[in-house]
């Protein structure tokens, strides 16, 4: 009797430890439950702070529509803007995993829960309960992530119009750029042929200035032969007397004007000769450079 009495108190106090062992495992479940709600609610104000915040850069987008002409530095922005909602969207997802990683940890003693849950069938209504809380909590964070994930597609859809947008802009910058480069071309061949036509106009200023020079010494030498053709007229004339000097100085001066202007023709002859070479030469490569183009 007294055995069987024992027999029934040691199985008693098994059962009281089994009670108190499940008391510590729901607790702790219960704790674990709790970190997770807190969690979820983080996540969800994370959420919203981050809608809010891609609902600012749809803002900005709009205005950067808006004013095209500013449109390096707002790109510069909204790069920075993405990369922090990149950065964001990082730290969300590493917050789902631990998440995640909770709530396989939570399956884990769910299962172990579930092998003494035959002896638990109140714990078990109370933890159902809960559980569909909690299944209401993911359904609404599922919600939400689904919008994200939306509000992340047409995020993507204007970057593409934007990367649109600027491949056509750095198009008509290409072509601006080719016209540029063709302006300047031809603005150099204006130049060049401009710096000819200087040239050649300085070439003739010089052959104008001896054709000029060669004028003057033939007016010398029409002078000097005047002069002496004048003083032979007037001794053949009056014949040797009294003004046969000042005859055969007319003579005299005719004479060296006559040479004087002879021997400096011939100079300008040769320095005309050597001009209108280089004349010709000019002409040359002007007629080539024509038909070049």
């Amino acid at each position: 009797m007294d055995t069987s009495e024992e027999y029934i108190e040691d199985e008693f106090n098994k059962f009281t430890r089994t009670l108190v062992k499940l008391a510590g495992e729901r607790n702790r479940l219960t704790l674990y439950l709790v970190r997770f709600a807190e969690k979820r609610t983080s996540a969800a104000k994370k959420r919203t702070a981050l809608s809010e915040e891609r609902t600012k850069l749809a803002k900005q987008q709009t205005k950067f529509s808006r004013r095209s002409s500013e449109l390096a530095e707002k790109r510069t922005d909204m790069a920075t803007e993405r990369t922090a909602l990149a950065n964001k969207r990082t730290n969300l997802a590493e917050k789902r995993t631990n998440l995640a990683n909770d709530r396989t940890e939570l399956a884990n003693k769910r299962t172990d829960l579930a092998e003494n849950r035959t002896g638990l069938a109140n714990d078990r209504t109370e933890l159902a309960f809960k559980r569909t809380q909690l299944s209401k909590k993911r359904t609404d964070l599922a919600n939400d992530r689904t919008e994200l994930a939306n509000d992340r597609t047409e995020l993507a859809h204007k970057r593409t119009e934007l990367s649109e947008k600027r491949t056509e802009l750095a198009n008509d910058r290409t072509e601006l750029a080719n016209k540029r480069t063709s302006y300047s071309e031809k603005r150099t061949k204006l130049a060049n042929d401009r710096t000819d036509l200087a040239q050649s106009r300085t070439g003739l200023s010089s052959y104008r200035s001896i054709l000029a020079k060669g004028r003057t010494e033939l007016a010398f030498i029409r002078t000097g032969l005047a002069f002496i053709a004048l003083g032979i007229g007037l001794m053949r004339y009056f014949g040797f007397g009294a003004w046969t000097m000042l005859d055969g100085t007319i003579v005299i001066l005719g004479t060296i004007s006559a040479v004087y202007g002879a021997k400096r023709f011939i100079t300008t002859i040769k320095y005309q000769r050597r001009f209108e070479r280089k004349l010709e030469r000019l002409l040359f490569l002007r007629l080539e450079a024509v038909e070049d183009e």
